[in-house]
């Protein structure tokens, strides 16, 4: 954590035009790019953090993208400080391996990680699409082709 990180948190706290504010709800939630929780916090925040995490949707709406922060860029480069990784292959759980090992296990936020996965899962369960209903079973034998009267 460096002191830009805390000016800027400090600057952004109270006014920020991605804050959502509710009545009755005592949490202040939060549209900002990159904030996995979508909660309006220091921890979250993906304009205030050098790294930061965002697991979205495909474009495609078959997997999943996630995209990471270089934490070393230098200021005229803010095109390319952004890495993604396209994850299509496997199920939910197999997503939420992936997303593990990019967040958690390679060291890149850590904190972040029950987060993320829990965000990839849901994601990835959402693209599944339900159950097929099974076909109404048939009857069988004599009774078929009898007619029923009421």
């Amino acid at each position: 954590m460096s002191s830009t990180q805390d000016l800027q948190w400090l600057l952004t706290r109270k006014t920020s035009c991605f804050l959502v504010k509710q009545k009755g709800l005592a949490r202040v939630f939060s549209r900002e790019p990159n904030n996995l929780a979508q909660i309006h916090s220091y921890r979250y925040s993906g304009l205030v953090n050098d790294k930061n995490v965002s697991v979205e949707a495909s474009k495609s709406g078959k997997g999943l993208v996630v995209s990471t922060k270089k934490a070393d860029v230098a200021q005229g480069k803010i095109a390319g400080s952004r890495t993604t990784q396209s994850l299509k292959r496997g199920g939910p759980r197999h997503k939420a391996g992936a997303v593990a090992e990019i967040v958690g296990k390679k060291g890149y936020r850590s904190d972040l990680l029950k987060d993320a996965v829990a965000r990839a899962s849901a994601i990835a369960r959402a693209q599944q699409g339900g159950r097929k209903q099974p076909p109404a079973k048939k009857v069988r034998g004599r009774g078929a082709n009898k007619k029923v009267v009421l």
